[in-house]
């Protein structure tokens, strides 16, 4: 085996078009990623409000991020899962998130 030779590929292994070097992220990575951004990106917020002062108010505020949070949380697991369907199932989900934000307005979450 030479100097520059590479070591025998298994079955399976992903060659990049591009080089050596990180692969490029499929649809379905973005996605999740997305998701969990989005899950972050609603919770952080008033979780660090919360800690940094735990007042009733900021509690629930809290509270209720968490709660809604739920959905974009769901929407990552379930694209994450790799079931036949799950983008489809992750997108519709996550569609779910405005009409919850709405219904958040008539109703108390908490």
């Amino acid at each position: 085996m030479s100097r520059l030779s590479h070591p025998p590929r298994k079955t399976g292994d992903h060659v990049s078009p591009t080089g050596p070097g990180p692969e490029p992220l499929d649809t379905h990575a973005a996605l999740r990623l997305a998701l969990a951004a989005a899950y972050a990106a609603t919770t952080a917020r008033p979780y660090l409000h919360a800690t940094l002062n735990p007042s009733p108010p900021l509690t629930q505020r809290a509270v209720t991020a968490g709660i809604r949070a739920t959905i974009p949380l769901q929407a990552a697991l379930t694209a994450r899962s790799g079931a036949k369907g799950a983008t489809v199932t992750a997108l519709l989900t996550t569609a779910l998130a405005p009409l919850a934000g709405r219904f958040a307005r008539k109703v108390s979450v908490t």
